[in-house]
């Protein structure tokens, strides 16, 4: 289960199903998954994030986000959408940093009609798949869901937009995705952003309060929460040295996984392991939910 392995069938490169869901501890999967809460409430837990979606809420876990999603006070009905990450690159062949934040209760009353396209094209995509996986309905399928992933990609793209409603210019998004996606060190960041800054004609000190103003966080410390994130499925997946861990995820010294871990964790690397890791029987008995008829899912999810 760590990392889940999803098998998509009938060629489709989509699973649709209904949970109510009691625990689903902490896993990552190659899929972009999309969950809407149709009952109830739950929460679902990304990195230091407590999201308590409720009734008609969605939030996007990105391809190979750790996450994990338990009941709360409220039982729970909820639309979880898998599509295969490798649809997703070839919609998408040239975009190396691929990463959606969409998550209705952050950000769903700044922008609603971007979220009530979204919520049209999951039940314009239910519909279809409740037709089964005919030649037609395949082509349909295929159809919305490259409508989707270009949709989500620009509209709710984390680089161009951060956690507001202005995005930055196109240049700018170009330059900082190529940065995400080459350094991997601070001092790579760092000369990657001067160059930036030098580019579009600003100071460096210009740029980086412009980076912090829009996504809440620096630049470093958006790639630090990316492996912290990569340390935290090392940490669950396997038995290697806390110190191995900080080296293969680019920390120079095991004192820096340790400072940044805390910061978005709220723990250290080896209280993180004693808590979440669990061998392959108790992981499996941790794992509560039942599944419900998908078909009711199709008229609640119609805007």
């Amino acid at each position: 289960m760590r990392p889940e392995t999803i098998e998509f069938t009938d060629g489709l490169p989509v699973k649709a199903f209904v949970r109510s869901i009691e625990q689903y501890p902490y896993h990552w999967h190659d899929t972009l998954e999309i969950i809407q809460v149709l009952k109830g409430s739950v929460h679902v837990g990304l990195g230091n994030d407590n999201l308590l979606l409720k009734e008609n809420d969605i939030a996007v876990i990105n391809i190979g986000e750790l996450h994990r999603i338990t009941k709360s006070e409220q039982d729970n009905e909820v639309l979880i959408l898998q599509i295969d990450a490798s649809f997703c690159r070839d919609v998408l062949p040239e975009n190396e940093y691929f990463f959606i934040y969409c998550c209705s209760p952050y950000h769903e009353s700044e922008v609603p009609e971007k979220y009530k396209i979204v919520k049209e094209t999951i039940a314009q995509l239910l519909k279809a798949l409740s037709e089964g996986p005919t030649g037609n309905s395949k082509d349909t399928i295929h159809n919305i869901l490259t409508n989707m992933i270009a949709y989500l990609n620009y509209s709710f793209d984390f680089l161009r937009w951060g956690y507001g409603i202005t995005p930055f210019s196109e240049k700018l998004v170009e330059r900082l995705k190529k940065i995400a996606g080459h350094a991997s060190g601070e001092q790579e960041v760092q000369l990657g952003l001067k160059a930036l800054a030098d580019e579009v004609g600003v100071t460096l000190h210009h740029l980086s309060h412009d980076i912090k103003d829009k996504f809440g966080f620096t630049f470093q410390e958006l790639l630090y929460y990316s492996k912290c994130e990569q340390a935290a499925k090392l940490l669950l997946s396997t038995e290697r040295r806390v110190i191995d861990i900080a080296m293969e995820c680019g920390f120079s010294d095991v004192k820096y996984l340790i400072k940044h871990f805390k910061q978005n964790f709220q723990c250290t690397p080896s209280e993180f392991r004693k808590k979440h890791q669990a061998d392959k029987k108790s992981l499996a008995s941790q794992v509560k939910f039942h599944d419900c008829p998908l078909v009711e899912s199709i008229h609640i999810t119609k805007i």
